[in-house]
């Protein structure tokens, strides 16, 4: 099913009402075409309905919900992919000698084993995955760092994310959240005591 289709969330609408009450409050939308693209955001049922609310509002890298299938360059520069975005199976992430941030904690995968090609090359690369995602990272470096901070999932059938690609003179890391510290003694296997 394309993503234009899917069935859009609350957090979803609310994230283009935020836009709208913006616009409207330094003026870029009058009170009436507020009232008219509020109305249409909440009674939006799928994904494809939202987008074209704030296409006049921000720029493309800023709109609250992404359903384009953009690879992420960041040649001599600097590309961010973050917020609520579609990740399609196959996505690119390009550094040569720049920068290139994707964020996934908040992406929508269409699989639950979606593969993602990476490329550094005098750059760096990191990725922000959600807790419960299994990270498998395969390809090559030449002198250069792949590392990934994830944990194997608790799930029994966890969603999966496997990194593609080749690292020379440059960086690629895949960083989870990191637990609270409660969580991590209460994970920690506690040692017999007297009387075990």
């Amino acid at each position: 099913m394309p993503p234009e289709r899917l069935r859009a969330s609350h957090s979803d609408r609310e994230r283009v009402l935020k836009v709208l009450r913006e616009a409207a409050a330094d003026g870029r939308l009058d009170l009436d075409e507020f009232q008219e693209r509020s109305d249409r955001a909440q009674e939006a049922r799928t994904l494809g309905e939202l987008p074209p609310l704030t296409a006049d509002l921000l720029p493309a890298q800023e709109q609250p919900i992404r359903l384009d299938h953009q690879p992420a360059f960041g040649v001599f520069g600097t590309a961010v992919r973050r917020g609520r975005w579609v990740a399609y199976p196959g996505d690119l992430a390009l550094a040569v000698a720049g920068r290139v941030e994707v964020d996934m904690r908040e992406a929508l995968l269409l699989r639950g084993h979606h593969r993602m090609t990476v490329t550094a090359v005098l750059g760096r690369v990191e990725i922000l995955v959600p807790d419960g995602v299994e990270v498998r990272v395969n390809g090559r470096s030449v002198l250069g760092l792949r590392s990934t901070t994830a944990r194997r999932s608790d799930l029994s059938d966890p969603p999966v994310l496997e990194i593609n690609g080749f690292c020379l003179l440059g960086t690629v890391r895949i960083r989870a959240p990191r637990r609270p510290f409660l969580t991590r003694l209460r994970r920690r296997e506690r040692r017999p005591g007297i009387g075990s």
